[in-house]
Order: C-alpha cells, then structure tokens, then sequence
C-alpha cells in the first residue's frame, strides 16, 4: 500500500475548549464538522490517519477511478460506428496512474486546506473518550492532549473491513478494501470474498485490467438490497470486457 502523507496542519490558536470535538476525519466528520461551523459552533477535528478518510483514498474516489476506463470501453463498444475505433484493451498502468492522482497521491494537505478555509481546526492523533464531553489525545509522537466540548463530541470513526474466520487465511496476508483499491499492480488471478458493493466493484475493475476473477459470495451478490440488482451485476459481471485483440479476462461468481 502507498505511503501516506498526514503532515499538513491547520493554523488556529490551540484551545482546551470547542464547542464540538468530531473524532474522525471522513466523509461524515467533514460534513457534521462543516454543519457545525456553519451555524456559528467552534470545531476541533481529530484525526490518526487522512483527513478525508475512506472515501476519499480506499473506497469511493479510487474505485470509481479503477472502474472508469472499463466503463468508457463498454459504453464505446456498444454504439455502432465507435466500436469500430477501439484498437485495444485498457491500459493497466496508466489506470492506476489516474487513480493515483484522483486519490491525492495519499497526500491529504489539499483535504486540510478546506479545513482551514472552513474555520475547522484539525488535531492529528488518537482520540479516546475521558470524561463527559472531554477528550484525550495521543499524537504520533506520543504527546497528550485533553480537550473539552461545551455541546457535544461527535464519533464519526467508521469502521475496518473484517477478516473471516478462514484457516490459513490471515497468514497469506489477503489484501483488504485498502489494499486491492491503492493496488499497484494487476495480478494475473484474483479472488474477491464477499458480494457487496466493494467486493462487485472491484471484480468488474480488476477484469476490466485483466485479471482471472473469482468471485465468492455466500448470499449472493448485493445482499442487502433489491434481489434484480444483485441479478442484473451478475449477469453483466460473467460477461468478458470488450477488447480489440490481445487476451481476455473474466470472472466466476460462486
């Protein structure tokens, strides 16, 4: 997985006492952050990794990006008179190129400096609850800090993909949602666990670049919501991608 760079800061007066402490940087920090400040509150946001959080380095931005050229190369292959202009297959390296830059290059000063521009002062660290409504927090450096919110903290941490309870699984260090969306390199096969939305958005990726892809999802794929959707990705999952020449990829679902 890349490097991360969490080495901007904002520049605001350090204070003991925000009117809200939001714990986590993500999507939903950002935006009960913004709402706050918006409405006349004082914010410290607390973060141990990126501001900007999953969406914007592991889920929503690089996969999308992942999926993009895939996507172009469908829709062109489905038009009379375009189909006739593809000349090959998705270029994997320059793919994961522009994943690279729409993820920051893992860099998030460009996320701080709308902190800043919003009037949200960012704290780099470890949060744990100490108290009603006080926080500590624990710097990488190791470095404490206390803080106290006169209305509220709010936790917004998200969450971590969970490993399943597989022999031998953990010991071949698999890759999570992290590691298959920062890839960078395209494996010859792959097998994705689980048939939600991660799981069926990397598989398309992934065969779209030419990877082998076995898909393994116990209650199907998309669980969780309407049973013709699951149907629908499905059936365009098994389907090879279109390409011009060269070798071809595509992916079992079990």
């Amino acid at each position: 997985m890349p490097a991360l760079t969490a080495t901007a800061a904002t520049d605001f007066p350090p204070s003991d006492t925000y009117d809200l402490v939001v714990i986590g940087a993500g999507a939903v920090g950002e935006n009960v952050a913004d709402r706050a400040v918006q409405g006349g509150l004082s914010v410290l946001i607390v973060e141990s990794e990126l501001v900007g959080g999953e969406c914007s380095y592991w889920a929503c931005m690089p996969s999308k990006a992942l999926l993009r050229a895939g996507s172009v190369l469908r829709a062109a292959h489905a038009v009379a008179g375009a189909r006739a202009a593809i000349t090959g297959s998705p270029d994997a390296r320059a793919v994961l190129g522009r994943r690279d830059e729409v993820a920051a290059h893992w860099d998030d000063a460009g996320q701080v400096r709308w902190l800043q521009k919003a009037g949200i002062a960012l704290a780099r660290g470890t949060a744990r609850l100490d108290g009603e409504r006080r926080v500590a927090i624990t710097a990488a450096d190791g470095s404490m800090r206390a803080v106290t919110a006169t209305h509220a903290v709010a936790i917004c941490t998200g969450s971590r993909a969970a490993m399943p309870p597989i022999d031998g699984l953990a010991a071949a260090r698999p890759w999570t949602s992290r590691e298959i969306t920062s890839a960078e390199h395209v494996p010859a096969r792959l097998a994705i666990i689980g048939g939600g939305v991660v799981g069926c958005e990397m598989a398309t990726a992934f065969t779209s670049l030419g990877s082998r892809v076995t898909l393994l999802a116990r209650s199907g794929l998309l669980a969780e919501v309407e049973p013709f959707a699951g149907e629908a990705v499905a059936a365009r999952t098994k389907r090879k991608p279109p390409a011009a020449n060269g070798p071809t990829a595509s992916t079992d679902i079990n």
